[in-house]
């Protein structure tokens, strides 16, 4: 599961939504991972071109204005990229997509308004499954580098290192 905002935003060094960026991290799944299923996850109106120019008119922040909109709506026809209601927690659809099929979120963000969303008792778990499911990443230039020290959580055949 990739945060595609996260992706873009950092390779875009946080001034600029750099949909580069999402692709590098694509082609680098597509590599070490060939044939798994990847599901990137983007509020809506960041796919809506009319929108986004809106935004970029007005000076909208570089989160609000993804550089190359008909790249993201190609993945999007492609089955890759997934919208998700405007309205909603973008990072809830991450976190419950990666927990239903044993995945791996490809992100550099906390999520600490999903742990504070869960019940007291339960905050410990999830933040440890956090920990082991959440991968994060740097660009060097135009190169994905994944943490050097993550591990994949456990599958039958034991852990697996992601470089």
């Amino acid at each position: 599961v990739v945060d595609a905002s996260n992706v873009a935003l950092r390779h875009g060094r946080n001034e600029a939504f750099s949909c580069r960026g999402v692709e590098i991290c694509l082609d680098y799944l597509g590599r070490r991972f060939p044939g798994a299923r990847v599901a990137l996850f983007l509020p809506d109106y960041l796919l809506d071109a009319r929108k986004v120019a809106a935004k970029k008119k007005l000076g909208g922040r570089p989160a609000e204005t993804p550089d190359d909109v008909v790249y993201l709506q190609g993945l999007q026809r492609r089955g890759v990229l997934f919208g998700t209601p405007s309205q909603d927690y973008d990072d809830a659809y991450q976190i419950e997509y990666a927990r239903n099929h044993d995945g791996v979120i490809i992100s550099n963000d906390l999520f600490r308004d999903a742990v504070d969303k869960q019940p007291f008792m339960q905050r410990a778990a999830f933040r440890r499954w956090l920990q082991e499911h959440v991968l994060s990443f740097t660009f060097i230039g135009d190169e994905f580098c994944p943490n050097p020290e993550f591990q994949l959580p456990f599958l039958a055949r034991g852990p697996v290192s992601i470089l």
